[in-house]
């Protein structure tokens, strides 16, 4: 992995001390980039919290599933028992 240059970089301080500059878009000023922040924050926990409601309805189907064939291996048990026991299935 390549190192990232820096030396283009404005230091951090140098940006503070300008302290008369005023931006021309409202994006760019403290407001504009402290309301993208919180923007980004809340669509980032939105996408956490569906996310995990993703995993609970894909966890409740997967349980749901193994409910289904539990209940189908208990059926097949039942019927053999049934049949064990001398039962005749046609007979009524």
């Amino acid at each position: 992995m390549n190192p990232i240059e820096s030396s283009c970089r404005i230091p951090a301080k140098t940006i503070n001390s300008v302290s008369d500059y005023i931006p021309n878009r409202t994006i760019a000023t403290l407001d504009g980039i402290n309301a993208a922040a919180v923007a980004m924050g809340a669509k980032q926990q939105r996408e956490t919290d569906i996310a995990a409601l993703v995993k609970t309805a894909a966890d409740a189907a997967r349980q749901t599933e193994v409910n289904l064939h539990n209940a189908v291996m208990a059926m097949q048990e039942s019927v053999q028992e049934y049949l064990d026991a001398g039962h005749d299935l046609n007979s009524d």
